[in-house]
C-alpha cells in the first residue's frame, strides 16, 4: 500500500513538472494595435489575427529577419481582435493557455499580428510572403510567390515579452502586454504594398515605349 502511495505521489509530482502554465495573452487600453500611427477602429472579431511566439528566457530579442519558428521560438497560440478599438485576445477563458515544459516557466514571448486577408494562421502568413521566412519576418517586403500583387497588412511587435512567468492554472496570471519594462507596449501593423508581377512590370515597359515612339512619329 505504501509503495503504490509512493508511486501515486511521484506520478502526481511529475504530472505537475510538465503542467501547463497560463499567460494573459490580451492588451490593455494603453497597449492597442495601431495601423499608420492610429489605433485600429472598432471592427467584427476576426478582422485582425495574431500569433503568440515562446523562447527560452535568453533569447531577450526578436530578430525581424528571421522566421520565429527557425530561430528558436515555437507558435503557442493564436488570437484575434475583440470587437474593441485596438484591443486583441488569445485568451481561451479569461487567461491565455500557454503550454510550458514546466510550470511555473520562465519564457520570453513574441507576438505577430496581420489582416485577415492574409488568412487566419502563421502558415497563411508564410504562404503570402512566398513561404519565405525571412519575408514574413521583414517589416515591410511583401510576398514573392502566388499571392504577389495582393496587399495587406503585417507586422512583428518590435519588443518581446522578456522574462515571463508562465504560472501553475492556480497561481496568479502574467501580463504579457503592459508599460512596465519587460513587457510589449503595443505596436503598428504596416501596410504591406503590393508589388507588381514582373509580366505587369513588362507590359508597362512597352507601354511607356510605345508612348514615346508615337510622340516622336507625331511630332
Amino acid at each position: 500500500m505504501k509503495k503504490l502511495l509512493a508511486l501515486a505521489v511521484l506520478a502526481g509530482m511529475t504530472s505537475a513538472s510538465f503542467g501547463q502554465g497560463i499567460i494573459n495573452f490580451a492588451n490593455q487600453l494603453g497597449t492597442r494595435i495601431s495601423t499608420n500611427g492610429t489605433v485600429t477602429v472598432a471592427a467584427p472579431v476576426g478582422t485582425w489575427y495574431f500569433a503568440l511566439f515562446r523562447a527560452a528566457s535568453t533569447k531577450n530579442t526578436v530578430d525581424t529577419s528571421l522566421n520565429p519558428l527557425s530561430a528558436g521560438w515555437t507558435l503557442v497560440a493564436y488570437g484575434t481582435n475583440t470587437a474593441s478599438a485596438g484591443r486583441l485576445s488569445g485568451n481561451t477563458t479569461t487567461e491565455g493557455v500557454v503550454s510550458t515544459p514546466n510550470a511555473p516557466s520562465t519564457d520570453d514571448y513574441a507576438v505577430a499580428g496581420w489582416s485577415a486577408n492574409i488568412g487566419t494562421d502563421w502558415a497563411s502568413v508564410l504562404a503570402f510572403f512566398g513561404n519565405s521566412p525571412t519575408g514574413a519576418m521583414n517589416q515591410n517586403a511583401h510576398d514573392n510567390g502566388g499571392r504577389a500583387g495582393q496587399q495587406g497588412w503585417f507586422a512583428i511587435a518590435p519588443t518581446i515579452g522578456d522574462d515571463i512567468i508562465a504560472q501553475p492554472t492556480a497561481g496568479s496570471i502574467n501580463n504579457l502586454f503592459g508599460t512596465a519594462p519587460g513587457l510589449i507596449t503595443g505596436f503598428g501593423l504596416n501596410n504591406i504594398a503590393a508589388v507588381p508581377e514582373p509580366s505587369t512590370i513588362a507590359l508597362a515597359g512597352l507601354g511607356a515605349a510605345a508612348l514615346v515612339i508615337f510622340r516622336r512619329r507625331k511630332a
